[in-house]
């Protein structure tokens, strides 16, 4: 089975992959991204208490960065569009999550609406 490069986005680094085995008959679309460069400036940011609070108080809270695998994968897994506003509960609740804290710019907690 191979595979090949369907498409490359080069603002969010998101690859989307394609590949087909004849003996299964059985057809795979992967997305590949890499979280790492977010994910350490996320770390950064949250160690950092005056850039919430600066951020707090001009009215501009940046609570989370999620980097666009993860948005694909909760999109396909979960059926979480960070973009649909009615998805915000449950966008909240995962950030709460301990397994996705590293999504979060801050120690601090927020409910979306």
């Amino acid at each position: 089975m191979s595979e090949r490069l369907v498409s490359y986005d080069p603002y969010t680094g998101l690859q989307v992959w394609h590949s087909y085995d004849p003996m299964t008959d059985a057809t795979t679309i992967r997305t590949v991204g890499d979280c790492e460069p977010v994910l350490e400036m996320n770390k950064r940011m949250a160690n950092d208490t005056a850039f919430t609070k600066e951020g707090i108080g001009r009215d501009f809270w940046l609570y989370a960065r999620i980097p666009a695998a993860i948005q694909v994968k909760w999109l396909i897994e979960d059926g979480i569009d960070i973009w649909n506003k009615h998805h915000g509960p449950r966008i909240s609740r995962k950030l709460e999550d301990p397994e996705w804290k590293y999504l979060k710019t801050t120690t601090r907690h927020h409910k979306f609406k």
